[in-house]
Order: C-alpha cells, then structure tokens, then sequence
C-alpha cells in the first residue's frame, strides 16, 4: 500500500482540507505522512527586484522559509496529527517543479493535495499545479477538491 504519503501544503485552508484523507491513507497503510510546503527559490529574485536590491531579496527569502517552517509545525501540532508524527520540510523552487522533483529522490508512494475550483480561462492563464503533478508524477496523485464555499468565500 501507500507507505510515504506527500501533502504539499500553501498555506490556505483549501490546501488543509486534504489533510483527513491524508490521516485516513496513513492510518489504514501504518506508513509516514510528510507534510511539504515550496517557498520561491533565492536562486532567481522575481522581475521585481533589480540586481541591486538583491540583499532585500534574500531577506524575504529567509522570511518566507521562516514562516513556511513555522506554519508547518503548526500544522504537524494539530491534535489530529500529532499521533500520525508527521515528517515536514520546506523547499525552495518553482511548486510544480520541485515537488516532482522531491517525488523522485524521496520515493513517495502517492501525493494528496488540494485542487481549487477554478474557472476555465482563469486555469488557462494562470496553470494548475495539480494538473502539471497529475500529467507528470511517476505515482498516484489523489486530488481532493475543495469544498464549496458560502457567500463569504470560506468553505460550507
């Protein structure tokens, strides 16, 4: 069965609502749960910030990795998942690419994660990283979708 279970986390609480059925593989295969969450990478600034500006940069690089860290162990503190001790880690790099990447070194069995319900053009222009892992991952990814939302936007 599914011994090494990724879940990519953004840190939104659409991305969080695969977390039960990530508890529910792991419980029922006794395997390991890694939660992952990809911050830009310091190795290539966004057009937004010139060569100059280069320290405020590497500044936020190391904020946004401290925030990622800290998110992280707030996630695998849960009461829900403190009993499956679930192994975290932050990576630098563009999501899609890097999670396949983290894939193939680490050996997962199957990645859970999230997919929004996004509108077509809006998908045509922006892309899905969950299309791109579903197309690309040599394992089986288990997309959960999110739930619907009220008039306010939070899930029902």
């Amino acid at each position: 069965m599914y011994q090494k279970i990724l879940v990519p986390l953004d840190g939104s609480p659409v991305a969080e609502e695969v977390i039960p059925y990530a508890l529910e593989l792991r419980r029922l295969s006794q395997g390991t749960l890694t939660l992952v969450r990809v911050v830009p990478s310091a190795t290539q600034p966004p057009a937004l910030y010139s060569m100059t500006d280069a320290e405020t940069w590497f500044t936020r690089q190391r904020q946004m990795q401290a925030e990622a860290e800290l998110y992280l162990a707030e996630i695998a503190a849960r009461p829900e998942l403190t009993e499956a001790g679930p192994r975290w880690l932050v990576i630098a790099g563009v999501a899609d690419q890097s999670l396949l990447t983290l894939i193939e070194q680490q050996a997962f069995d199957i990645l859970v994660m999230a997919t929004r319900n996004r509108r077509d053009p809006v998908r045509w222009m922006l892309g899905s990283v969950a299309d791109y892992l579903v197309q690309h991952a040599p394992i089986p990814v288990l997309l959960v979708r999110q739930r619907a939302a009220g008039a306010d936007g939070r899930p029902l």
